[in-house]
């Protein structure tokens, strides 16, 4: 499947449905110099794979990234120009970036932004990675928070599922990308989820291949609100003492349940919240607020984000945008309070 994919008077050919190695076969690249960036864990897993699908003659090199998501932060970029800074500025460079969404970011801000002649090309390795490849607003982050940011697509975006490693926490938070989908943009592709994963014996089993054409669409239409949605929620986790205690997806995924719930509150819409739960909760997702973090202390660090100006869409109903708003102080306390009601109801 081929498809291209417009934000903004920029584009970018998308190709899934078929193995990278095809991919290379068909493509003239003989001429370029290959410059991989990737993350050490898919470095370990595939980089014997990789280089062998590549002409003998070739030039190839690796940067190693940390296998952290937000691996597209300026210390990590510094690292690399300096890398970069020996190399032969005369010849056509192909940068192929395989791994996670830090990877994707970096890889992409690196193609707009050098004085490299090249191309560029993303091989994500999950359906997270892959949502990532599909915002234009390329970031590089300093302390968790964006401090750079350039507007570009990569040339192709390849995501072959036969090398991604879609089990267990990698299959929740790929499926995460699908919720959030529903969550902003389609109350009916939120159902559609709910019917098809009914479980988490089903969810592990299941491709998600058969959604991509649809994400893909929603991401087009929508994709930074998509992208960012939980966004604010999840910042106040990084602003309190015990945050470290929820892993980066984790806090992201909490920040979109608290996001949901705050706009139920503020617009008093009709949705079945905590049935809403009881679901993520048979599909494995951890949905506790771990009782070390206050929440004082919580609402406290989403109070410090508002202070710079950040904002999170409120919903007018599920599927639904009203409008960008900053939370109020005592809707923030009583948004977390009755989540943490909820789960209190659910396990009895």
């Amino acid at each position: 499947m081929e498809l291209v994919y417009k934000k903004n008077q920029l584009e970018t050919t998308i190709i899934y449905g078929e193995t990278f190695a095809s991919q290379i076969k068909s493509a003239s690249i003989e001429s370029k110099h290959l410059f991989l960036l990737t993350n050490q864990r898919y470095y370990d897993l595939f980089s014997e794979k990789l280089i062998q699908l590549f002409d003998d003659k070739q030039e190839i090199d690796w940067y190693i990234c940390k296998n952290d998501a937000h691996c597209n932060n300026l210390k990590e970029l510094e690292s690399l120009l300096t890398f970069l800074a020996d190399f032969d500025q005369q010849q056509d460079f192909l940068f192929l970036g395989v791994g996670n969404e830090g990877v994707v970011q970096l890889t992409n801000f690196l193609y707009e932004t050098s004085v490299l002649t090249s191309d560029c090309w993303l091989l994500p390795l999950s359906i997270q990675s892959l949502s990532k490849s599909l915002i234009h607003e390329v970031q590089i982050e300093l302390n968790n928070h964006p401090v750079l940011q350039s507007l570009v697509l990569a040339d192709k975006i390849l995501y072959d599922h036969t090398l991604t490693t879609d089990h267990g926490d990698g299959k929740l938070v790929d499926f995460l990308v699908f919720i959030r989908c529903g969550l902003v943009c389609s109350h009916d592709f939120l159902r559609m989820l709910f019917k098809n994963y009914s479980d988490a014996t089903r969810l592990n089993q299941q491709s998600f291949n058969g959604m991509l054409d649809e994400m893909i669409r929603y991401y087009e239409k929508d994709g930074q609100m998509i992208d960012q949605f939980g966004r604010l929620f999840e910042q106040g986790f990084l602003e309190t003492a015990n945050g470290h205690l929820l892993s980066s997806h984790m806090k992201r995924f909490l920040g979109c349940l608290l996001q949901l719930l705050w706009s139920q509150e503020v617009n008093q819409f009709s949705f079945h919240y905590k049935n809403f739960i009881i679901w993520l909760i048979h599909l494995g997702f951890p949905v506790d607020f771990p009782e070390q973090i206050l929440v004082s202390d919580y609402v406290e660090g989403v109070l410090n984000c508002l202070d710079r100006g950040e904002k999170a869409a409120l919903l007018k109903e599920v599927g639904e945008f009203d409008r960008m708003e900053q939370p109020k102080t005592e809707d923030l306390l009583t948004t977390v309070e009755k989540y943490k009601t909820i789960l209190k109801e659910i396990r009895g």
